[in-house]
């Protein structure tokens, strides 16, 4: 078993430490130019025997807490080419620092729990973790293990007692893959989004499962897995066009690459939605502002990140918490 993160410093322990006030203490983490200098320097000495940095904040000292709650999404710089997490980060950022906390952004992989940022993680620097597009959950069953408030983006693999914010992934992608259909398009293909987290697996799901409810089953070559990447949008269009399936719908399972998707089928001389029909996901401003203008699945994106942060103050007090699964719904514009 891991060992528990070393507890934090109070004013009192380092006021002992170091033969001098708690006041002291105070006026000298905060700078404070009239201190007598020999107290600065018994006060530092002792700070950095504990291990603490000199500039922590005389809060969390006093308090026993950082006040500093990590954002990490499970990926790599990519992820930034997408305004999504932007998006979802600012909702987050805002409910807590309204509440006198402040976030730390990791970006990294986290499938090992030897990593750096499992170690930093378990160093007890921050007071609790925000997990967004999770792949494997053992770093965070650990940190649940060791007592850290942990609080995910997304449905769990598995059944779990993790805390999490999801949105109506599979109903989404269901209601808009019925869309096309409804519209008239008889081969409907999707590009996926990333299936090994839970949010690009349920979308999928869900276009499987309109196929489904029109009495058939999609033929295997109208699926073609992306990344959520403008890239891998028009990449994957121009192979589903290559595999000539006569598409005439498609379900981007998010606006960028529905973006990247509509460039390969104008490039390939077809025109949206005359020839090819396209829903996105996310009704992103990208969607709104496209030309044709993207029909999409909205989730309310800012909505889900205040609930993250929302969810994390709940766990920082303690209390028993409930998942929450926010609604998605169809915006019809241009392009279907």
């Amino acid at each position: 078993m891991a060992a528990q993160a070393k507890p934090r410093a109070t004013y009192s322990e380092i006021a002992k430490a170091a033969g001098v006030s708690e006041a002291t203490v105070s006026r000298v983490l905060n700078g404070d130019p009239r201190v007598n200098p020999d107290r600065v320097a018994a006060v530092q000495k002792v700070v950095e025997e504990l291990g603490y940095k000199r500039h922590r904040a005389a809060a969390a000292l006093a308090s026993g807490r950082s006040n500093l709650i990590a954002i990490v999404i499970d990926d790599d710089l990519s992820v930034f080419s997408d305004p999504f997490w932007a998006t979802i980060s600012s909702g987050v950022s805002r409910v807590l620092m309204q509440n006198e906390l402040q976030t730390l952004l990791l970006v990294a992989s986290v499938d090992s729990v030897d990593g750096p940022v499992a170690h930093y993680l378990q160093g007890g620097e921050v007071d609790g973790a925000i997990f967004f597009q999770l792949h494997k959950e053992t770093l965070v069953k650990r940190l649940a293990k060791q007592g850290m408030p942990v609080v995910i983006s997304g449905t769990p693999h598995g059944s779990s007692d993790f805390v999490y914010v999801d949105s109506d992934n599979f109903g989404g992608a269901l209601q808009a893959t019925k869309h096309l259909m409804a519209q008239g398009c008889k081969r409907v293909a999707t590009i996926t989004g990333d299936t090994v987290a839970t949010a690009g697996n349920q979308r999928l799901e869900g276009f499987l499962q309109a196929y489904r409810e029109r009495g058939t089953v999609a033929n295997k070559n109208l699926i073609a897995h992306g990344d959520y990447s403008f890239e891998s949008g028009k990449e994957q269009m121009r192979v589903l066009l290559e595999r000539d399936l006569g598409v005439d719908g498609l379900f981007a399972a998010n606006d960028l690459m529905a973006i990247g998707a509509i460039a390969a089928i104008e490039e390939a001389g077809l025109s949206v939605p005359n020839d090819i029909k396209v829903v996105g996901f996310d009704d992103s401003i990208m969607a709104q502002t496209s030309r044709p203008s993207i029909t999409s699945v909205r989730q309310d994106i800012v909505r889900l990140g205040e609930t993250l942060g929302e969810l994390m103050i709940r766990k920082l007090a303690g209390e028993e918490i409930e998942p929450v699964i926010l609604p998605t719904e169809l915006v019809v514009r241009e392009s279907a």
